[in-house]
This record gives structure tokens, C-alpha cells and sequence, in this order.
């Protein structure tokens, strides 16, 4: 039984996020409304509401599939391939990023998602700082650029993006490395 529920229960977040990922690249952010999604994903407003509680938490849900990508580039350890898809599909979708990052809200929520994902991957590492400060200063180091980068504040390619994202993350991190 608690199998079956598993599955209807990866059902209806997949229809969620499935739900969030169309309505987002359709619509702009803050008008896409639970309502929206329970609509969209042809789910019951109790159904959705067991699994999020707000549209803004279905956001951060879905950034964590494309952030586990930026999180290896924050470290230096991301794939070359994927970081220029991840770059890429950034710029792709600028008008939707810009909506992120110029929402203070939003910005802070996505920075501590993305220095959570990054503290993950940390784990027990042996740093100068907490791995909570050292994530942080990872994650900004790797939106800052990005950020900037999908408001047009200066040209660059999806390559170059790409390739200092990964070379910076990794020489944070060496300089955040306790001394051996």
C-alpha cells in the first residue's frame, strides 16, 4: 500500500512541476497562482496543497533539476557539455530569469536553494569557513556573474559563461580548502 501511495504521490508532483514548467514558460512568474497549477495539472486544491504551499514553492522545486548542474559549476566540478546547456538555456530564457533575480524575495530564496544544494555536496569537507558561509559564498559567486549576465549588463557567450563558472567555482573552492 505505501508503494502505490509513493507513486501517486511522484504522480502528482511530477504533474505539478510539469504543470509549473509549462505555465512558466508562457506566462511571467507572479502571474502563474496555485489556482493556476491545480487547473493546469488537473489535481484537487487539497492534493496540491499536501505536497506545496505556495506557487513560489513549485518554483524552487523545479530550479533544483537545472541548480544541481549549477551547483557542480559553483564546486568546479561541473561537466563542460552541461554547464553549456545550463548557460545556454539561461540565456534562452533571460526574460524569466530577469523575473527571478530582480524579485528581492525570489533572489534570496533562489541564492539559499542553490548554497543548499552546494553545502550538500560539500558534505564533511575540511574548510576555512562553515560549510554554510562557504556555500553561500559559492552560490553568489556563481549568480552574481549569471545575474548580471541575463539583465544584458555585459556580452559574453554561453561558452564563456560556462567556462568561467566552472574554473571560478573551483578556485573557490580550493581557496576555501583548510589548510592541510
Amino acid at each position: 500500500m505505501a508503494g502505490i501511495k509513493d507513486r501517486r504521490a511522484q504522480r502528482t508532483r511530477a504533474a505539478l512541476l510539469g504543470a509549473f514548467n509549462h505555465l512558466f514558460l508562457h506566462r511571467r512568474r507572479r502571474d502563474i497562482r496555485a489556482a493556476d497549477l491545480i487547473a493546469e495539472a488537473k489535481v484537487g486544491r487539497s492534493t496540491f496543497y499536501e505536497h506545496y504551499s505556495s506557487a513560489d514553492e513549485v518554483l524552487l522545486e523545479a530550479l533544483r533539476h537545472p541548480f544541481a548542474r549549477l551547483a557542480d559549476g559553483a564546486l568546479g566540478q561541473g561537466d563542460a557539455a552541461e554547464m553549456r546547456w545550463l548557460a545556454t538555456h539561461f540565456w534562452e530564457n533571460r526574460a524569466r530569469g530577469r523575473e527571478l533575480f530582480d524579485n528581492p524575495h525570489m533572489r534570496d530564496r533562489v541564492t539559499r536553494l542553490l548554497a543548499g544544494m552546494i553545502a550538500e555536496r560539500l558534505g564533511d569537507a575540511p574548510l576555512t569557513l562553515p560549510s554554510e558561509l562557504a556555500a553561500a559564498q559559492l552560490a553568489e559567486a556563481a549568480l552574481a556573474p549569471l545575474r548580471a549576465w541575463v539583465r544584458g549588463e555585459a556580452p559574453a557567450t554561453a561558452e564563456a559563461m560556462a567556462e568561467s563558472l566552472c574554473r571560478t567555482g573551483a578556485a573557490l573552492r580550493a581557496a576555501l580548502a583548510a589548510p592541510r
